[in-house]
């Protein structure tokens, strides 16, 4: 019986870390789709997420247009 109830843990622990692997996949697959299909919305929410922790306009604006020349680093940034 100890060995069942070891082996439906070891399941569930498994199906728990593929399906969270699973949403990472998913989430990461919409935000390069939406990098490449609607940039300038993107890049609006990058400047909403800095404004919320106080940045300014002029102070994330250089930022925005860096993660923009750099779609690795912004698909990064919206994962986060």
């Amino acid at each position: 019986m100890q060995f069942l109830f070891g082996y439906r843990i070891q399941n569930l622990w498994y199906l728990a870390a593929k399906s969270e692997a699973d949403h990472y996949t998913r989430e990461l697959q919409r935000e390069q789709e939406e990098i490449d299909t609607i940039p300038d919305t993107e890049a609006a929410e990058v400047a909403e997420i800095l404004a919320e922790y106080g940045v300014e306009p002029h102070e994330y604006g250089p930022v925005v247009n860096a993660l923009r020349k750099n779609p690795k680093a912004w698909l990064d940034f919206m994962m986060k």
